[in-house]
């Protein structure tokens, strides 16, 4: 498993320790890093955020007694990631490497009106459920920063060339594959009365199109006749749709209306499309930029195991 610092900012928000009538408690040492401390409190801090994040992205809760392992590895994971964060501060110091205000304004801004853009007040409710002050999301972003202009410095200079990505498709024209499809359309209706008031018609001989364009409520679709594109069984659609759709042949309409969260589904094929290659020139520039990021990524996780192999870690923790 690759070991780098958890910076998702929706997620792991390193949290200041903070004592009681604003006077700092003592908290013991679980590790020092080159002679830095890192304290107890910073890492009940940490992992008590990374197992909030585990529990909401999963939809569960952790049991003390049935989850030790998983809760073991959680720590575990803590104590790696906050160790390998003070390498990189350490680094990013030694070589020069800072962040400026500047910098964490335009990216906290950019955050902001990201977050705002589900309601006027998403952001504070954001710090608000994660704990967190806009001074800790700051730290974070500092943290996130440095993190990317050490990687730059190191890897940055990476490039693969033309006749490098020509032979990588040429190794694996299997993985670049337009994986075709067939064809679907819809009719979109919030009730069962009014699906079977739509489907009547169809029977009767009712324009697909027509009737999309009258009564879907759909309105990425019903304009252009219901179409909703090439469904295959990689497309981001609800089961209970996809289920249906790729069950039917060219022409077909389904005799019954599909129920899902979004209402009720009137479902009819078009063509199917066989799956084709695509052209080296199609995917070329995709292809060296992901071939550019795994032989970054790669050469950045073996300078920061060296960093950590060179580094004088002392691990305190209680066993």
């Amino acid at each position: 498993m690759k070991k780098r610092i958890i910076l998702a900012l929706a997620f792991v928000l390193l949290l200041f320790i903070v004592g009681c009538n604003s006077q700092k408690q003592a908290s013991p040492a679980i590790a020092e890093v080159n002679g830095e401390k890192l304290s107890q409190s910073e890492f009940d801090q940490r992992y008590a955020m990374i197992k909030a994040s585990y529990e909401a992205q999963q939809g569960v809760k952790f049991d003390e007694e049935k989850d030790k392992e998983l809760i073991k590895n959680l720590k575990d994971r803590t104590y790696e990631d906050l160790v390998l964060q003070k390498l990189v501060y350490q680094d990013a110091k030694k070589q020069g490497i800072k962040v400026s205000s500047e910098e964490i304004d335009s990216t906290l801004n950019s955050f902001k009106e990201s977050q705002n853009k589900a309601g006027a007040d998403a952001y504070q409710k954001f710090l608000e459920q994660m704990k967190v002050t806009e001074k800790d999301l700051r730290t974070e972003i500092e943290t996130s920063q440095l993190y990317q202009k050490l990687e730059d410095k190191v890897a940055g200079s990476i490039k693969v060339s033309d006749a490098d990505a020509q032979k990588y498709y040429n190794d694996n024209k299997d993985k670049f594959q337009d994986p075709g499809g067939i064809q679907i359309y819809h009719i979109l209706v919030d009730s069962e009365q009014k699906a079977g008031e739509v489907m009547g018609k169809l029977k009767q001989g009712g324009d697909f199109s027509a009737l999309a364009k009258e009564y879907s409520a759909d309105p990425g679709s019903k304009d252009k006749g219901g179409d909703v594109g090439l469904v295959n069984e990689t497309t981001n659609f609800v089961p209970e749709f996809k289920q249906v759709a790729l069950a039917l042949q060219p022409g077909q309409l389904n005799p019954q209306a599909v129920k899902s969260q979004f209402g009720y589904h009137i479902i009819k094929a078009g063509d199917k499309k066989a799956p084709t290659p695509l052209p080296y020139e199609q995917v070329k520039v995709q292809l060296k930029q992901q071939l550019e990021k795994d032989q970054k990524d790669k050469a950045f996780n073996t300078y920061l195991e060296k960093l950590k192999s060179d580094a004088n870690i002392k691990d305190l923790r209680q066993k």
